[in-house]
């Protein structure tokens, strides 16, 4: 029996996820269309339902990473995502400021304490971004003059001898596991910010941003796949 990576099981899981992802934005479409009835407490298990939905799948993501091992450097331009859907890349993933520009976009009735709410969050995020995206470059030039070149350097030569090789294992190994780090980091704030930003909105409004959210991500995903089906 072949042995199935760690890559190769999320990728599976990840084409069950969209499955149910796109029928969470057909519902998030229905409630969000002002012609529909629907009672508040709907609304709010929807929003549940649906940020549930979006953690399974950084909850997964996660336990796929930690027994990766080698695999683990696909994750951050992954084969089971559309070419489109890496150009918004930001270690890894989306980077959380985007859901600010998805509300301007979707919910045009914010309180003005909803506003000044939101702006505090976005400001907190914009500087942990920043910070997140100083040690990732860190974390890149270290790959691109990394100390595991150190032993090939020493000896001037392909073959290694038992010390070399050791050291060797034991730089990767310290990179592997500073990049799970640095994707897991970036998925928390992404959580995080998407959590506190749906706490200030009410339930209506929280469906119109993660509708748009939702549907802009199908958009980008079914597009990518278009081009890539073409070519």
């Amino acid at each position: 029996m072949p042995i199935t990576s760690s890559s190769e099981t999320f990728a599976s899981f990840f084409n069950d996820w969209l499955r149910r992802h796109r029928q969470f934005v057909q519902q998030l479409a229905h409630l969000a269309d002002e012609t529909t009835t629907v009672t508040r407490i709907e609304e709010e298990s929807l929003v549940s339902n649906f940020l549930s939905h979006c953690l399974q799948y950084y909850d997964e993501k996660s336990v796929a990473m930690s027994v990766a091992g080698d695999d683990v450097y696909v994750f951050f331009s992954p084969p089971w995502l559309s070419s489109y859907e890496k150009l918004i890349l930001w270690i890894g993933g989306f980077k959380p400021g985007m859901v600010f520009k998805l509300i301007t976009t979707s919910v045009n009735d914010l309180t003005s304490h909803q506003v000044d709410q939101l702006e505090n969050i976005r400001s907190e995020t914009k500087r942990r971004e920043r910070d997140l995206m100083r040690r990732f470059a860190l974390l890149q030039q270290s790959v691109g003059d990394p100390l595991l070149m150190v032993p090939f350097r020493r000896i001037g030569v392909l073959s290694l001898g038992e010390g070399e090789q050791s050291e060797m294992e034991e730089a990767m190994d310290v990179l592997k596991a500073e990049m799970i780090t640095a994707m897991k980091n970036a998925d928390q704030l992404r959580c995080v910010t998407v959590g506190k930003v749906v706490e200030v909105l009410n339930p209506r409004q929280a469906i119109k941003l993660l509708r748009a959210a939702g549907e802009f991500y199908l958009r980008l995903r079914d597009l990518g796949v278009q081009i890539e089906t073409v070519r």
